[in-house]
């Protein structure tokens, strides 16, 4: 890897090219790659989505449906990813835009035969921190105003397995448009609909947007259109 690129993995609407494009609008190399020793799951909330639009935004937190996508390491666990090469330039403000993760060096393994050469099988990928690391940044002052009325206790990364946070509707179903855009390959959304799991680590994201049809019914508001439709 050259000393002026980063590698990135990405697990959620970076799987779509496109999407990945809107972020980090240098990206080279995109291919698609599998992670192993993580799970990807919706286990933590997003203070953004409390600030999209009229408050709470695309949050629904009496339903506790405000949680985002992140990994968490789990030896048995493997998904899906994106690999692709930014500029040393437009890592900066991409690691500024994910301040509530924790970046790890992860390891992939190429699934197409004609990937391009990223000189590496090792990018960084979010995953989960830790509430201490939060109340070090900008983001514990938003989080404590948006969860304090709902739930008393405030917590980013302590959300338990039986806590019962669920997907943000809007961002939830914009992921899965992500996957479902032309171009993107039947094996990665079936990978992120089935190697995709709720907080409890054991509902797959394909059985649970089975019982649970408003997700993908629940458009975004019409100034978020664009930005939250895959």
């Amino acid at each position: 890897m050259a000393a002026d690129l980063v590698t990135i993995v990405g697990f959620g609407s970076l799987l779509s090219k496109r999407s990945a494009l809107t972020t980090t609008p240098s990206i080279t190399g995109y291919q698609y790659v599998r992670v192993k020793g993580y799970q990807r799951l919706f286990a933590h909330p997003a203070a953004i989505f409390f600030e999209r639009g009229e408050f709470p935004g695309i949050a629904k937190p009496e339903t506790k449906e405000i949680a985002a996508l992140s990994t968490r390491p789990e030896p048995t666990s493997s998904f899906v990813a994106c690999a692709y090469q930014i500029p040393r330039s437009e890592w900066e403000p991409l690691e500024q835009r994910e301040e509530e993760f924790a970046f790890v060096e992860a390891e992939f393994e190429t699934l197409e035969d004609d990937a391009p050469n990223l000189g590496t099988k090792v990018g960084l990928m979010c995953t989960r921190s830790t509430d201490d690391k939060m109340k070090q940044t900008s983001l514990w002052e938003r989080y404590e105003k948006y969860l304090r009325p709902y739930y008393g206790d405030v917590t980013v990364w302590g959300w338990a397995a039986d806590s019962s946070i669920r997907p943000c509707p809007v961002y939830c179903r914009h992921c899965v448009l992500a996957v479902q855009k032309e171009g993107v390959p039947d094996y990665v959304t079936k990978s992120f609909l089935d190697e995709t799991f709720l907080v409890d680590q054991k509902t797959s994201l394909r059985d649970y947007l089975a019982a649970n049809p408003h997700v993908m019914e629940t458009p975004p508001p019409e100034e978020f259109r664009e930005r939250y439709s895959g």
